[in-house]
């Protein structure tokens, strides 16, 4: 497989990936038409077929907005088929259990509050992960101003890791990264200053992590910080302000702010005013879970669907 290094990559490498077996995805809830374009998008390139959980008559509705010729049909453009489910609770709880028991590959959140979907992945009833898993929402985004894919995390689930979980936070985006073909991801420790300031706490957490991944602790990845975004994000502006010998600043893979309030803020500016091209999964769990925020387009949806398409198990 070729370094992916854009979605239209990441398009192409998943179509061949399942060209001879499209996932199995569980949709939670499609009640906003902008999911329900996104799937039947996917399904009609062959990347999954999709089985939707929710209220069937919202659906139909829904599908003939948006002018598709057939409802569950194998030999029409649309191949999928409904679970009615008369909340989004309901909804969520069958297509975990499905999915535990293997019956599908990956899933897509839908028109659900975050917060609560998180909360029933760790209910013991669903059976769909162990308390001990730590799971990550993981933002990928493309944008003419940056010359790589940026990732960013954790935007959506761990509200204030400490560093103990910033370490797994980190792992698990990396694996994200380099199954796209990125050896050695760089991850930048984002805080509001680049220095190390005892009275700002987060700045010596990320500077024992950076330490941490200097001397091997963390492996197959190469980690610094404290890194202001700019920083981060710019060459010549790490050499403006005198960091000339971090092999992360503006060349970051992986950005890790402090908490998530930053890193969902971040993802959302870019999405809404920097109009990044954006995907974003929740990884970890016994699946991939496809998701996306109010501010993503139907095109942004689809390309969270192809992420989660390519992060399955072959």
């Amino acid at each position: 497989m070729n370094m992916i290094k854009s979605f239209g990559d990441l398009s192409k490498e998943t179509k061949i990936k399942v060209s001879k077996n499209p996932r199995r995805m569980g949709v939670i809830w499609p009640t906003d038409k902008k999911y329900m374009e996104a799937v039947i998008d996917a399904v009609d390139q062959g990347l999954v077929k999709a089985v939707l959980f929710g209220p069937t008559d919202i659906i139909r509705q829904l599908v003939a907005e948006t002018d598709v010729d057939s409802f569950g049909s194998d030999s029409g453009t649309v191949g999928f088929t409904v679970n009615d489910a008369d909340s989004p609770e309901k909804a969520a709880r069958e297509a975990m259990k499905l999915a535990a028991d293997g019956e599908l590959d990956f899933l897509l959140k839908g028109d659900i509050v975050t917060r609560d979907f998180i909360n029933m992945m760790y209910d013991d009833e669903t059976g769909f992960m162990s308390g001990k898993d730590l799971v990550t929402h993981i933002g990928m985004m493309q944008t003419d101003r940056y010359h790589k894919l940026m990732f960013i995390t954790d935007g959506a689930v761990n509200c204030d890791p400490d560093a103990g979980k910033k370490i797994q936070i980190i792992q698990n985006a990396a694996s994200v990264v380099k199954s796209l073909g990125v050896e050695t991801p760089k991850v930048a420790l984002l805080a509001a200053v680049e220095a190390i300031y005892p009275a700002v706490p987060v700045t010596m957490e990320e500077a024992a992590i950076a330490k941490m991944s200097d001397r091997g602790q963390i492996k197959g990845v190469v980690v610094d910080g404290p890194l202001s975004f700019d920083v981060a994000i710019s060459e010549e502006v790490a050499h403006s302000k005198g960091i000339t010998n971090s092999p992360v600043a503006g060349d970051t893979d992986i950005f890790v702010p402090p908490n998530m309030e930053t890193a969902n803020g971040v993802y959302k500016a870019m999405v809404m005013y920097a109009g990044v091209s954006a995907a974003a999964v929740i990884y970890g769990a016994r699946v991939p879970i496809a998701t996306a925020s109010m501010v993503d387009s139907s095109r942004n949806i689809l390309n969270s669907i192809t992420l989660g398409a390519f992060l399955t198990k072959s």
